[in-house]
């Protein structure tokens, strides 16, 4: 495995932060080609990735600390100096919670066609899982539990997986999720030729994902059994809240969207 990429002084380039940025970058490009066709002004899709960005990095740190605040009683400067600690310097549910409420807020104050956006981003969301993926997989974390199957890996010791497993073959899960999320891509950019009404693409990848996350917990390796249902209780509850999503999409009503120019023609010769 390749955990760290460049090392300068005290300072390590870690391989899982390159293909972070890498995902990151590809999807800002993917968004802003992609929010033309949604009716949606790509620069407000870069200031909006910004503030998300911004808002993950805050995020995660912050649910860090908190959760690990016996390191920092005495460094209170090491608060801010995330790069320290690696990946352990992080925590996703504190990055993903930010993101979520940065993203809302920004769409809410900047009045931004919520579904539609949805529809722009949810594809690029899958292509960045499967490249961070592959970053997880190069610092051997995030891995699976022991197989004797033919998908089974040897990581190198030096490795979080192969010193949690030593010289045993596990499940590669950073590739089984790198691989769905390429395929949830590509299925997304075929599915929306079906020109679905606004919101129910990100719904259809959603529910798909949640799926996915709840069944590769089976093979996946966690160091108690309350992480596993934890993590799986989540994967229920998002794939219930993009049933719902669905559901209520499905039935909205066509204003707004390319079938809206029809309906409020109607409207107006309705009133004529």
């Amino acid at each position: 495995m390749f955990p760290t990429v460049l090392r300068i002084g005290n300072l390590h380039i870690y391989s899982y932060g390159v293909m972070l940025f890498i995902s990151f970058v590809l999807g800002i490009a993917v968004v802003e080609h992609r929010a033309k066709k949604f009716g949606v002004d790509p620069k407000k899709v870069t200031d909006l990735a910004l503030w998300v960005l911004l808002a993950v990095v805050l995020g995660s740190r912050l649910f860090y600390v908190a959760f690990h605040w016996g390191e920092f009683k005495d460094d209170l400067v090491g608060i801010i100096a995330f790069w320290r600690g690696g990946l352990a310097g992080l925590m996703f549910y504190g990055g993903f919670l930010g993101g979520i409420v940065a993203g809302f807020l920004f769409v809410y104050f900047n009045k931004l066609p919520v579904r539609k956006l949805m529809d722009a981003v949810a594809p690029a969301i899958m292509l960045g899982e499967g490249f961070t993926r592959i970053g997880c997989f190069l610092n051997g974390c995030c891995f699976g539990a022991p197989t004797n199957g033919i998908c089974g890996m040897v990581f190198p010791p030096n490795s979080p997986a192969g010193a949690t497993f030593l010289a045993q073959p596990i499940h590669p899960t950073q590739l089984y999720s790198s691989a769905a999320g390429f395929i949830l891509f590509l299925l997304a950019l075929r599915l929306e030729r079906l020109r679905w009404k606004p919101g129910v693409l990100a719904a259809v990848l959603l529910i798909a994902y949640s799926m996915f996350r709840f069944l590769i917990d089976f093979v996946r390796y966690y160091e108690n059994r309350a992480n596993l249902w934890g993590n799986q209780i989540v994967a229920l509850c998002l794939t219930a809240v993009g049933v719902t999503l669905l559901i209520l999409f499905l039935r909205w009503p066509q204003s707004g969207t390319r079938g809206e120019g029809r309906g409020a023609g109607a409207d107006a010769r309705a009133r004529k």
